[in-house]
């Protein structure tokens, strides 16, 4: 509950704020238990029967409900409300019962609102330009992908704000840091979805080294977000005040309230020289960016389809595995597995312990079957170069046989003007190892004129080399041949295509 607001309006607000801290929208203390109101005096109950929700069809009724609530969180929601009016004056009350009503949140009609504005929503002149910028400017393009993209994550961030009791809005601050992209990077050496540098990614229990990024993992980096901003909550009592700390650290707004005297964002914004530029305008871009987000439609985003929510299974690699080597024995891509594992920064998982992975929702049997079946010395399709006196990318991908744009894909788009003596470059070379097995293999094939092609198993083969061999995947193999294990044995006769 952003009570300090309530208690800037109460104050007897002036300046260009003013009419913001009057439209603020009321935060619901106990909608995801975010400040501390009195409990409700009766239990839940069916939201059907809330006097407050009786004009409300029964679709927003329907919704309200999947919100998770009740009629006791309604009437909450709603006495909140009311004590906060009551705390201004006869002329501010005037003025606000003139602007929104006496049901300033809406709840009659759409009972859902109880659960969504956790958060002060002030709309004022800066926020107005946030939303115009967004809505109908030059960021009108990248918002449509921000808000894309927000379908695959959103579903978990709000989940975890819920859990940790933090107000689900908090999610549209990974939107304006990043985009919601797992991958951004800033000029300030900050990344992934939340934007941590090193130190404070570390502080909350991030790791951050050569092999693993974890600033880059959607889940881990939520999860350093949330107990971040809730230290940043608990030290100022303001979400707009822990938004602005998130930004420009704790130290800055703590000077700029010693300053002013004030715990009000706005006014920090409105004294000179409190807050840099960059941090005046973080709050209005965030507040901006949850309106927009909650209404698309309201604001011509009509056809946004937003991207599936995150899915997937959880499986173990014990020791470095190659992306590809992951891919095949999951049936999919290896774009897909750097999709669902970001933080791993080489394609691969770190060496010399045991790692968990990521892959596509309803594959971990086919991958553990399918990966008992590589051999340890065919995990790791990649060698380590350290870059000496005078050498460029293309002389390495010369000397190695690959392409200039398969190493940078493998060291993080590395800039080729920028290399550096022992700098360790990762280079790809599972093209490599499929033309070496692929060429032991021909003798063992039978090819008849009419029907399936098998090759015989000899001394040293496994499934994963004769899949390889074949251009198929292990998991395909095993279905060709009915196979439950895979196990097999010199002699055996097997099916490599129909």
């Amino acid at each position: 509950m952003e009570n300090d607001s309530l208690r800037g309006r109460a104050r007897g607000a002036t300046g260009p704020f003013r009419a913001a801290r009057l439209a603020t929208v009321l935060a619901l203390p106990l909608a995801w238990g975010c400040a501390g109101g009195p409990p409700p005096a009766t239990g839940p109950g069916p939201l059907s029967q809330s006097p407050i929700a009786g004009s409300a069809d029964a679709a927003a009724l329907a919704e309200a409900e999947r919100e998770g609530l009740d009629a006791a969180r309604l009437a909450a929601a709603a006495a909140e409300a009311e004590r906060a009016v009551d705390s201004l004056d006869d002329a501010q009350q005037q003025e606000f019962y003139r602007l929104f009503g006496n049901d300033p949140l809406g709840l009659a009609h759409r009972p859902a609102n109880a659960a969504r504005f956790e958060i002060p929503l002030a709309t004022n002149e800066a926020v107005e330009r946030w939303i115009d910028f967004f809505a109908n400017g030059q960021g009108r393009s990248r918002f449509r992908i921000y808000l894309e993209r927000a379908g695959a994550y959103e579903e978990m961030i709000r989940r975890k704000l819920r859990e940790a009791e933090l107000p689900e809005d908090l999610l549209y601050l990974a939107m304006i840091e990043s985009g919601m992209n797992p991958n951004a990077y800033s000029r300030a050496h900050a990344a992934g979805m939340w934007q941590f540098i090193k130190g404070t990614g570390r502080r909350y229990d991030l790791e951050v080294d050569y092999w693993v990024d974890e600033r880059r993992d959607p889940l881990k980096a939520t999860d350093a977000a949330i107990a971040h901003l809730g230290d940043l909550f608990d030290e100022f009592g303001s979400w707009y005040l822990a938004a602005a700390a998130y930004n420009a650290g704790s130290g800055r707004v703590s000077r700029g309230i010693a300053r002013t005297g004030s715990t009000d964002f706005w006014d920090l914004a409105e004294t000179r020289g409190v807050l840099r530029s960059e941090t005046r305008n973080y709050v209005p871009k965030l507040i901006a960016a949850a309106l927009i987000a909650k209404n698309p439609e309201k604001y011509g985003f009509e056809d946004v389809t937003p991207e599936p929510p995150l899915e997937f299974d959880r499986v173990e690699v014990p020791d470095a595995t190659s992306f590809d080597v992951i891919a095949e024995a999951a049936g999919t891509t290896e774009d897909e597995i750097r999709r669902l594992n970001p933080h791993y920064l080489r394609r691969v998982t770190p060496p010399d312990r045991a790692a968990e992975v990521r892959v596509p929702k309803g594959s971990a049997e086919t991958f553990t079957v399918a990966y008992a079946a590589v051999p340890p010395s065919e995990r790791v399709t990649w060698l380590e170069h350290v870059v000496t006196r005078g050498q460029t990318l293309s002389h390495i991908a010369s000397r190695y046989g690959v392409s200039v744009a398969s190493i940078r894909a493998s060291n993080n788009n590395v800039n080729p003007k920028r290399l550096q003596i022992g700098q360790k470059l990762i280079i790809p070379r599972s093209g490599r190892a499929t033309t070496r097995v692929a060429s032991a293999a021909p003798a063992a094939v039978s090819r008849p004129a009419d029907g399936p092609v098998t090759v015989t198993v000899r001394r040293g083969d496994t499934l994963w080399t004769i899949a390889r061999a074949h251009g198929v995947t292990t998991g395909q193999l095993m279905a060709l041949n009915n196979l439950s294990s895979s196990v097999i044995h010199p002699g055996d006769r097997l099916t490599v295509s129909r």
